[in-house]
């Protein structure tokens, strides 16, 4: 069962985000698998860790993109990415200490700051990146 399903409300228009967005939503799907089928704290801390080193990437090359752009909004994008990848890692940290197990409350914080950062921030960057190239 995938917690969310890439549909064309996603596309932004932009090659290389839109890809690397269908991976996140992808890994997202395979955490919420591993973690359903009770796969284990050693697969689930695998896919947990590929999600977070392919958002990192994924972060990593939209800032390039903001600072060869000149996006407007750098500042406060890349706080957006500051402040999610603050929280992850603190989950991750918990995670491999034991002390929490995946649960649907950071599968659905996962979907909605996945679905809300696709549809307003990075909406908005793609706009920039456009609107610069044009």
């Amino acid at each position: 069962m995938d917690l969310m399903e890439w549909n064309d409300r996603y596309k932004l228009g932009h090659v290389r985000i839109d890809g690397d967005h269908m991976k996140l939503v992808a890994l997202v799907n395979q955490l919420t698998e591993a973690m359903l089928k009770r796969k284990g704290q050693q697969v689930c801390g695998k896919v947990l860790d590929e999600l977070v080193n392919y958002f990192n990437t994924h972060f990593a090359m939209e800032e390039q993109l903001m600072a060869t752009h000149h996006y407007a909004k750098t500042i406060e994008h890349k706080a957006e990415h500051a402040k999610f990848v603050e929280e992850i890692l603190a989950f991750k940290a918990e995670f491999e200490a034991g002390s929490v197990i995946l649960s649907i409350s950071l599968l659905n914080f996962l979907r909605e700051w996945l679905i809300n950062h696709i549809l307003i921030s990075d909406k908005a960057l793609v706009a920039g990146i456009k609107a610069d190239s044009e």
